[in-house]
């Protein structure tokens, strides 16, 4: 006749194994929600037409802005003698290396804009003000933000005049180019910032 203590051996071994087996599978299943939870929000991420990963949703407030995209701003170069050609306003994008060279006169995108610009992730915007009088000679435009909202296929570009203390020489031209996120929008459309 077997001890009382050995009688009970196999069915505590038989317990002590289902535990194991329960924390390892409990362990696994922990490991690969952690994996999915990553490959999800990677994924979210590089949705197409979601811009990059630092451009945001915000709910609206009732001021306009529901379902307003941040574009994020990568670079921005003010100029008084600017690339573009001609002498009247232009407010534009420039979506491709080709559209680039078309567009501006003679200058590279380092030395127009203080880098290159990745096109695959990336627009240009140009705002140039109007040679049409004095008043241009006077100003220098700026644009302070580090994001741009797009709300209803209308991208909303914050742009400063600062007027300056000492006259620029003649046949000046003011302007200002930015690096965003490459979204799409109908038309771009400047508005006034804080003066200094």
């Amino acid at each position: 006749m077997k001890p009382p203590a050995l009688a009970f051996a196999p069915a505590h071994r038989r317990r002590r194994q289902r535990h194991g087996v329960r924390q390892h599978l409990l362990r696994t299943l922990v490991v690969l929600g952690l994996v999915m939870g990553g490959l999800l929000a990677g994924a979210a991420r590089a949705a197409p037409g979601s811009g990059t990963a630092e451009a945001e949703r915000v709910g609206g407030s009732g001021n306009g802005s529901r379902g307003a995209t941040l574009l994020r701003v990568h670079a921005t170069r003010s100029h008084m003698h600017c690339p573009l050609p001609g002498r009247q306003q232009r407010l534009i994008g420039i979506d491709s290396p080709a559209e680039w060279e078309d567009t501006i006169e003679q200058q590279g995108e380092i030395a127009a804009l203080g880098r290159r610009v990745r096109w695959s992730r990336e627009r240009v915007i140009v705002f140039a003000a109007d040679m049409q009088g004095r008043q241009a000679e006077a100003v220098r435009l700026e644009s302070p933000a580090r994001v741009i909202r797009l709300s209803g296929g209308v991208l909303y570009w914050p742009v400063r005049k600062r007027t300056l203390d000492d006259q620029p020489p003649r046949q000046v031209r003011p302007c200002v180019m930015a690096i965003i996120d490459r979204a799409f929008w109908h038309r771009i459309r400047v508005v006034p910032t804080r003066p200094l």
